[in-house]
This record gives C-alpha cells, sequence and structure tokens, in this order.
C-alpha cells in the first residue's frame, strides 16, 4: 500500500444501516466497497477492476495485506475477522458474505470479555 492510498479509500458502508438491510443486499454492497478497497490497496489501475469471483490470493493479497486488510475491514465494519479468512483461497465474494454475516451479529467483545 503506498502513502497515498489511505487517502483514497472509499467512504466504507454504515454498520448499523448494513445490520438493517437484508443478508443479499447487504452482501452485495459490501462486496461492491470491497472491491473498490482492493482496487486502492493492490493499486490496480483505474482503467481496470478487481474481479469478484478471483481469490484474494490471486488478486496479489499476500500475508502482510491480509494483516493490513483485515484490520482496515475491522475498523470499517465494526467486526472482529480472523486472519485466516483472508490467506485462504476464498474469492472476493465469499469474504463479502462473510463479512455480511460478521456485521449482522451482535455486537463483539474483546479479549478477556471486554467491549471494544
Amino acid at each position: 500500500m503506498n502513502p497515498t492510498t489511505a487517502s483514497r479509500f472509499a467512504t466504507p458502508p454504515d454498520p448499523p444501516a448494513l445490520r438493517a438491510m437484508d443478508l443479499d443486499t447487504r452482501t452485495r454492497l459490501i462486496e461492491s466497497w470491497l472491491c473498490r478497497e482492493l482496487g486502492h490497496i493492490l493499486d490496480v489501475p483505474p482503467a481496470h477492476r478487481v474481479d469478484p469471483g478471483r481469490s484474494l490470493r490471486g488478486s496479489g493479497v499476500d500475508s502482510l495485506l491480509a494483516l493490513c486488510l483485515k484490520r482496515h475491514l475491522e475498523l470499517a465494519l465494526d467486526i472482529r475477522l480472523k486472519t485466516h479468512h483472508l490467506l485462504r483461497d476464498d474469492t472476493v465474494n465469499e469474504i463479502a458474505a462473510l463479512l455480511a454475516q460478521a456485521v449482522a451479529e451482535p455486537a463483539r467483545t474483546a479479549a478477556h470479555g471486554r467491549p471494544r
């Protein structure tokens, strides 16, 4: 991720608004947003797009980028996410579905039972 990437991130979907949506709508919105975010993180040229049917690894997400992406997704969507979900061969579509489920779940608590 280059130094200007952080300023190019799209505004993330609002977690309370996402929770009010049905699962399919929530998944599609997160998928679209995730593709834009990955485009910024991976420095995909503006004339190209991230393929939602391609795996994260196949798109160029390595272990370091997965850690950065994990933190970004957790903060933007107010969720907890295990890094291994981003290191498998899951497609962007599959990750979006996972995130849509995570957003719908009740508020999380951090380690030791303290609220985040």
